[in-house]
This record gives C-alpha cells, sequence and structure tokens, in this order.
C-alpha cells in the first residue's frame, strides 16, 4: 500500500508473471479490490493501483481505479455470495472470449 503524494492511496501488488501487452481483468479486479479494501479500512480515496511484473525486469503498471469499478466488483461480490449459498452458476457468456478469464471455463464448456 502507498500513501501518495496528494493524500491519495494506491495498492502496489507484485506479479511473479510477465506482461503481455495487457493487463488480465483477474489482475485488474485484484487490484481494485485491494482499492476498494483501502479505500473502506484507511478512508482515504484511490484513483490508481500499481502491479510490478517481476518476470518482465519489475516493470510497473498503473491500474486506473474509478467508483465504476468498485460498483462492478461489489456486484461481482455479491455474485460470488450468491453462487456460493445458492449453488447457483452464472450463465455461459454468448462471446466465449469473455471465458478466458472466468474460474468455470473447464467445466461449463
Amino acid at each position: 500500500m502507498l500513501t501518495l503524494a496528494d493524500g491519495s492511496m494506491a495498492s502496489l501488488d507484485y506479479k511473479f508473471a510477465e506482461y503481455r501487452e495487457t493487463i488480465y481483468q483477474t489482475h485488474r479486479y485484484q487490484a481494485i479490490f485491494y482499492s476498494l479494501l483501502i479505500k473502506e479500512n484507511f478512508g482515504k480515496p484511490v484513483q490508481k493501483a500499481f502491479i510490478v511484473y517481476t518476470r518482465s525486469k519489475n516493470l510497473l503498471k498503473e491500474v486506473p481505479v474509478r467508483d465504476i469499478d468498485f460498483y462492478a466488483l461489489i456486484n461481482m461480490i455479491e455474485e460470488i455470495f450468491l453462487i456460493s449459498e445458492k449453488c447457483y452458476f452464472p450463465r455461459v457468456a454468448k462471446n466465449q472470449m469473455k471465458c478466458v478469464d472466468c474460474c468455470y471455463k473447464n467445466i461449463c464448456i
């Protein structure tokens, strides 16, 4: 966790991975999750997060964090609870490119 010069805070996450010209959705939402935890626990604004890709010579990538990202994450968390409490599985995506980052892709396709 970092405190920035403007008084806001940001998460800093290290990935033992190579950067492949894009930040995977799983990495992005993990950064947003950390940002939500910072915002709720420290009461500070969070507008960005950082990921270090150690297998790409410690390449530092900035992830913008917006309010809409927090809302989307909260919806995901609610869906996770629905899945675990009611044994509900999400529907298969019409566009299977969305399945690339999905943890259910091996059991529903």
